[in-house]
């Protein structure tokens, strides 16, 4: 009788280890975009120029960062430029369809800057965006200061928000939709501090976004009451078939 206890409280341990185990290598979600994910398309840079500005910028050669040079020039209310990576390619890329960061929570940046930079997430608005035009993407914004050296930034993306300039662009009422299912691409822009006519860079060693996997974490949780029922159901089913040992429990 005791040898059947025990071969069940060994069976219920096995099992919260495995669940825990389970837990630990998926409960937490990723999405990688650097270094390079072959899932996603590739860097590109971009300037003010596709509105109608003059700023500059290009890669350059920096062992494993994604490394871009950068110039501001006046000509447009926002100078800006920066690097951007598209979430989406093919007909997906067309139907705007974006990915779904519902359950991504935080941003895991670990760079370098001359200055500030600009984490943008430009998400596709289901009244206004239209395929071929990035100009029409919704732009979801958060600042993050600058570090000479590298260093690891982790910040909440509840601190996005929609970027006033494209709703007066737009000429629409501003509101705090965000369309975190709809993410076309992600971006790092010049931020504030950058000064017009010099030359200013951004270095990224890591970028990744994370959040909860619910379904694993629901799963767990589902599977350790499943088998703590079981057990505790195995452990009286004995006492009641055993009533010495459950007289030997109770002293």
């Amino acid at each position: 009788m005791k040898k059947s206890l025990l071969k069940l409280t060994l069976a219920y341990a096995i099992c919260v280890i495995l669940i825990g185990l389970f837990w630990g290598a998926f409960a937490t979600k990723h999405i990688v975009l650097w270094p390079k994910n072959d899932s996603f398309g590739n860097a590109r840079i971009y300037s003010d120029i596709r509105e109608g500005g003059f700023s500059t910028a290009e890669f350059f050669e920096s062992d494993s960062a994604l490394a871009v040079r950068m110039v501001l020039n006046s000509g447009v209310y926002h100078p800006h430029a920066g690097v951007e990576i598209p979430l989406e390619s093919g007909l997906r890329e067309l139907a705007l369809e974006g990915m779904d960061f519902s359950n991504m929570d935080s941003v895991v940046l670990r760079f370098r800057a001359s200055s500030d930079v600009v984490l943008v997430l430009d998400v596709a608005d289901p009244q206004v965006s239209r395929a071929g035009d990035p100009l029409t993407l919704r732009p979801l914004k958060m600042d993050i200061p600058a570090t000479r050296f590298y260093s690891e930034v982790r910040l909440p993306l509840s601190l996005l928000k929609p970027s006033k300039i494209w709703f007066d662009i737009h000429g629409i009422e501003p509101d705090s939709s965000l369309y975190m299912n709809r993410v076309v691409q992600a971006a790092v822009e010049s931020g504030k501090g950058t000064l017009l006519g010099f030359p200013t860079e951004i270095e990224i060693l890591q970028w990744e976004f994370t959040g909860k996997n619910r379904s694993v974490i629901r799963l767990s949780i589902g599977l350790l009451i499943l088998f703590s029922c079981l057990y505790i159901a195995g452990v009286k089913n004995r006492w009641k078939k055993n009533p010495t040992l459950k007289k030997k429990k109770l002293r």
